[in-house]
C-alpha cells in the first residue's frame, strides 16, 4: 500500500506502536523473567522498529538523511548522548542508530495510553521531578555501561529563540564522571517543531543532517573544586557549541 500523504507514515507508526504494546511486549514480559535481559530485548525491538520506520520514510521519498561520524556511536559505552532537539523525530532517528540506549521519560508519559506501555517495557528512566533521584538512577545506568540520550533543552527548540539549556545533563555527567557524546541535528525545512501537530508535515521533502562529533572529555572539569561553577561553565560551553553548530552548519 502506498503512502497517500506525509501524515500516513505517522499513522502507521502509531498503529505499529499500539500493536507492539498490546501484543508483543506482554509476550516478552511473560517469556523473559530476567529484568535486564527483558529490557534489552524490548530496547532492541524498539530500535528495529524505528529503523524500519526511518527506512520507510527514506524509501517513499519523505525525508533525506545524512549522517556524519556514525562510527563514533559504535564506541560509545557508558556515555551521555547529548543532542539538540529541533523536531519530534529526533529520538526516533537516534534510537534507529543505536541498538541499545536508554532515554529519560517525563512522568506524564509513563501512564500515557499509548507511549506508557512502550517506555515501561523498555525500562526507560522515569523523571518524577526529583533531581537527586534522577541523577542517581542515571549514574547507575551509566555505570553498567549503557548510554543515555539526553535533550538538555528539556523540550523541542522554538525557532527564532535563543537556545537555553537546562543543567541536568551537567550534574549527571559530573556525578557519574562520564564523558559526553555530542550530536547535532538540523532539518530543513523545519518540521514537527514545538506546537506542531504530528500530522502537520511540509509538502516538500525534509532533509535531516545528523552530525556525531568527537566525545567531550569531562576530566578537566572534574579537577575543579566548585561543582556549581563547573556545572554553569559546562552548560554555557554547550550552549555556545550548539548555537555555532546550528547556525553555521
Amino acid at each position: 500500500m502506498a503512502f497517500n500523504s506525509h501524515g500516513d507514515s505517522f499513522l502507521y507508526f502509531w498503529c505499529g506502536g499500539v500493536f507492539l504494546t498490546l501484543s508483543v511486549f506482554p509476550v516478552i514480559a511473560l517469556a523473559i523473567s530476567d529484568e535486564q535481559k527483558r529490557r534489552e530485548k524490548v530496547q532492541g525491538l524498539i530500535h528495529s522498529s524505528f529503523r524500519l520506520f526511518v527506512r520507510g520514510l527514506l524509501a517513499f521519498g519523505l525525508i533525506d538523511l545524512n549522517i556524519s561520524g556514525r562510527e563514533r556511536l559504535l564506541r560509545c559505552q557508558g556515555q551521555l548522548i547529548v543532542c539538540n532537539h529541533p523536531t519530534l523525530l529526533d529520538v526516533v532517528l537516534l534510537i534507529a542508530l543505536m541498538p541499545k540506549v536508554q532515554c529519560i521519560i517525563k512522568h506524564q508519559l509513563w501512564d500515557h495510553w499509548f507511549l506508557g506501555g512502550v517506555v515501561r517495557a523498555a525500562g526507560y528512566i522515569r523523571n518524577d521531578g526529583d533531581a537527586g533521584k534522577l541523577i542517581a538512577n542515571c549514574s547507575s545506568i551509566l555505570g553498567l555501561g549503557e548510554n543515555i540520550i539526553f535533550f538538555p533543552e528539556g523540550t523541542r527548540t522554538v525557532p527564532g529563540k535563543s537556545l537555553k539549556l537546562k543543567r541536568g545533563f551537567a550534574h549527571i555527567a559530573m556525578f557519574s564522571e562520564c564523558n559526553i557524546q555530542l550530536i547535532v541535528i538540523t532539518c530543513r525545512p523545519t518540521t514537527l517543531i514545538k506546537g506542531d501537530k504530528w500530522y502537520e508535515i511540509p509538502k516538500e521533502k525534509v532533509k535531516f543532517d545528523i552530525f556525531i562529533d568527537e566525545c567531550l572529555d569531562i576530566s578537566p572539569y572534574l579537577e575543579k573544586k566548585s561543582q556549581a561553577k563547573v556545572v554553569r561553565k559546562l552548560t554555557g560551553y554547550l550552549e555556545e557549541y550548539f548555537y555555532k553548530k546550528i547556525n553555521y552548519v
